[in-house]
């Protein structure tokens, strides 16, 4: 079978004629002649294939399939207006799924009371989060599996960005008289060690790597454990047990929140970055 064509202003015809036993009356609820009312739903009948109305004496009531439709109508706008309220919030944010990517860092010292306020303040929100280094977050947002990603500055012509905090990155030592000759630094070929690399090479220091890690909480304990230098945000290091002594600063690292160049921030993640700028 066929599925017949059916509109709204035909479904809502037959409701109203059903609630206010009237065509008359019904036609003016909705604003239009009572002829246009009856066309209306000569047509649904036809469409349909069925008799929607009966006559007794000078009146016109539903038939069972009429009931039947009307039962099905009622369902149909109804489910209709809420899909068009959940729309409407939607569209202002308030409801739908937010993903955000986030270095390490950011998810740990920049973006947590955001990130609660969010939950607080917008529930019906649906928060994903990932966390991975700036090259993967860019790549997951050129492939539309994030909406806004939270990376080491700048971003590139190719995204939005918008400036989110500045990281202070020192070189930090064990607590103690020994100095060890190793250190423990980001990954080659990320942003957070290309920073580093050109703010060591401007104080003179050559270091010797003795092991490297995305985990900036893993550096940080190779130098606690006194087995390497490091650099680390001033945040890190002042965080977990152990205490370390900070020396010379090495680069500034910005933070920043990014979306696509071709697309407008969508409406939940502009929520987000205003509680975290």
């Amino acid at each position: 079978m066929d599925t017949p064509s059916l509109n709204f202003r035909s479904l809502r015809g037959l409701l109203e004629v059903e609630q206010r036993g009237s065509f008359t009356e019904a036609a003016w609820e909705m604003g239009i002649s009572q002829p246009a009312l009856s066309y209306s739903l000569a047509e649904l009948s036809k469409r349909l294939g069925a008799p929607l109305f009966r006559k007794e004496g000078r009146r016109r009531v539903l038939t069972e399939a009429g009931e039947r439709t009307a039962r099905y109508a009622d369902q149909v706008l109804g489910q209709t207006n809420d899909l068009l309220r959940w729309l409407e919030s939607w569209e202002q944010g308030e409801v739908g799924t937010l993903r955000v990517g986030m270095i390490d860092t950011a998810g740990l010292y920049t973006l947590p009371a955001g990130l609660s306020r969010l939950r607080e303040e917008h529930a019906s929100i649906d928060l994903q989060l990932v966390v991975a280094d700036s090259a993967e977050l860019l790549s997951m947002l050129d492939g539309y599996r994030i909406d806004l990603a939270f990376v080491v500055g700048p971003a590139g012509h190719r995204y939005n960005s918008t400036p989110i905090t500045t990281e202070r990155m020192h070189i930090y030592s064990p607590g103690s008289h020994h100095t060890p000759s190793g250190w423990a630094l980001y990954t080659p070929g990320s942003r957070t060690r290309m920073l580093l690399d050109q703010g060591l090479a401007q104080l003179d220091i050559q270091p010797q790597v003795a092991l490297e890690s995305t985990n900036p909480t893993v550096l940080r304990q190779m130098a606690v454990l006194g087995y390497a230098r490091t650099v680390l945000p001033q945040q890190v290091a002042a965080s977990g047990e152990g205490s370390l002594v900070e020396g010379p600063l090495v680069a500034l690292r910005s933070i920043e929140g990014a979306w696509r160049a071709n697309t407008d921030l969508d409406p939940r993640a502009q929520k987000l970055m205003t509680l975290v700028t």
